[in-house]
């Protein structure tokens, strides 16, 4: 999968998510973390730069993020984060 295709798809199992849970009222941080990885894989594409170092934070995946979503309907959304950071691992677009 390209990693225009990927980020669509999760772009689109997030939205499924905020939609399917949109009643509840407490923050959902893991799925904030994701979708600020997303936003900035987004960018990056767009401009075709490189993540930066202050950034990278965001991709490393937390208990929180499993804890949340393992053995759910969304499970899915981990592999696809974790294929994110692989993906933009496997262009040196992180700077460490």
């Amino acid at each position: 999968m390209t990693l225009a295709a990927l980020t669509d798809k999760l772009r689109k199992r997030i939205t499924e998510y905020r939609h399917d849970n949109r009643m509840q009222s407490k923050i959902n941080s893991p799925l904030n973390t994701i979708e600020i990885a997303l936003a900035l894989t987004e960018f990056a594409l767009d401009k075709g730069r490189p993540i930066a170092i202050e950034e990278e934070h965001w991709f490393n995946e937390s208990w929180n993020i499993i804890h949340k979503l393992e053995g759910t309907d969304w499970d899915d959304i981990i592999d696809l984060y974790r294929n994110l950071a692989y993906k933009l691992g496997e262009r040196n677009w992180f700077r460490k």
